[in-house]
């Protein structure tokens, strides 16, 4: 089998992990900062023909919200801070692994230093090949993500697994990269790797937990499309808890049931990380400009908040966007 290989390696520091967008090749992601810290999130990709191996490191909390590729199935897992991390609102066991179906809209919610690896594979050649080692195919989720628990030191061995295709990829990149044998060789044994995993895991969460969680995921989105999606971006809770069918006092304790914050503190964490990231990617609005789109009618309050989150006003941002 002939294909071409690619390997890839980034790093993202200040304010960059904001415009990371391509985390997982074939999918879009915008991330968000929660600390005015120094941050620096490590990125890697090693493309195999049709497979794709990816992994992003973050010593700082993070939410990343998208969607995923739309041509294939991804199966990821935590290899640090899986105990400090939600996936659409559902916390991570120590050894699960999750299966993604093609086009899932994804939250991932990680409260400290974290890293996740994804594995990309068109559905066809998932099942083809388990046929061939398993001798049947795999059950694979259609319409939300589906966890199961790894066997015994199984999360080990699939971060050894990924780490050594990382590493023998980096090594040979200053020569021109794999060789088409070798990649040949690194193809088969993720896939099998990842088969035989899947193959011996058992489903880790009861049912009616995931309908619950998962039913608060969505109402979490559309809460946030509804506060986000308007030409008025500062929506009165009162409003969207009339909208969402919900009571006020029910819809805090869910948001922080779910995503460790009140309504009100969320969206304005995705407020001021749009406005962000719109002071970082055109140079050309205004800060007022920038401030009112996002739902800020005073730009004293909105300075103060900017700098409480990121560490520095939005007219300094601004200025050495432009500098």
């Amino acid at each position: 089998m002939s294909f071409q290989s690619v390997y890839m390696t980034q790093v993202y520091s200040g304010f960059e992990p904001s415009q990371a967008f391509d985390v997982v090749y074939g999918g879009r992601f915008e991330h968000r900062l929660l600390s005015s810290r120094q941050t620096v999130l490590q990125h890697q990709r090693l493309i195999l023909g049709d497979i794709r191996l990816e992994t992003g490191c973050y010593d700082f909390p993070v939410i990343a919200q998208g969607c995923m590729p739309e041509d294939g199935i991804c199966i990821g897992f935590m290899a640090v801070g899986g105990d400090r991390t939600k996936v659409n609102t559902t916390s991570l066991g120590a050894d699960e692994i999750q299966i993604y179906p093609a086009s899932l809209e994804l939250l991932y919610h990680a409260f400290g230093p974290s890293r996740w690896v994804n594995f990309f594979v068109p559905e066809a050649v998932l099942q083809l090949q388990a046929t061939r080692r398993l001798g049947f195919t795999l059950a694979l989720p259609t319409q939300s993500a589906q966890s199961l628990h790894l066997t015994a030191g199984g999360r080990h061995a699939l971060t050894c697994l990924a780490d050594d295709a990382f590493d023998v990829a980096r090594r040979v990149q200053p020569g021109g990269g794999l060789a088409p044998e070798l990649a040949a060789v690194i193809r088969e044994s993720l896939l099998n790797g990842y088969i035989d995993a899947l193959g011996s895991a058992t489903p880790s969460r009861e049912a009616a937990r995931s309908v619950v969680e998962r039913r608060h995921h969505h109402l979490i989105s559309a809460c946030e499309r509804l506060v986000l999606s308007g030409e008025d971006a500062d929506v009165a809770m009162t409003e969207i808890a009339r909208r969402s069918g919900y009571s006020l006092r029910s819809l805090e304790l869910i948001f922080r049931r779910s995503v460790g914050m009140t309504p009100g503190r969320w969206f304005m964490t995705a407020r001021l990380n749009g406005a962000l990231r719109d002071l970082l990617t055109d140079g050309q609005s205004s800060v007022s400009e920038v401030a009112t789109k996002w739902g800020f009618r005073h730009m004293s309050r909105f300075a103060q908040y900017f700098r409480q989150a990121f560490g520095e006003s939005p007219r300094e941002t601004l200025r050495r966007v432009r500098s």
